[in-house]
């Protein structure tokens, strides 16, 4: 299963064509994502800070997190040490 259908998210049940959400739209599961370079690439703004700091804070409550912790825990490394 996909993060978006293992938890109530937003996106399941929706045409991931254009989807806002990258994993949902190549229909992969979060943990498997490069949120890394994906953040990277963000244009500097506050909407990149707080987008960091909602995934930092949001995703080890989340039942996926449970599933896929050492994968996550990766990621979510990687954004407290990026500028």
């Amino acid at each position: 299963m996909n993060c978006y259908e293992m938890k109530n998210c937003c996106f399941n049940g929706t045409n991931p064509q254009g989807s806002k959400c990258p994993p949902h739209q190549m229909q992969i599961g979060c943990w498997e994502y490069d949120w890394l370079s994906f953040y990277t690439i963000m244009l500097e703004c506050e909407e990149k800070y707080k987008w960091r700091d909602i995934m930092l804070e949001k995703c080890p409550e989340c039942v996926v997190y449970c599933l896929h912790k050492h994968e996550i825990d990766r990621i979510l490394e990687g954004l407290k040490n990026s500028q």
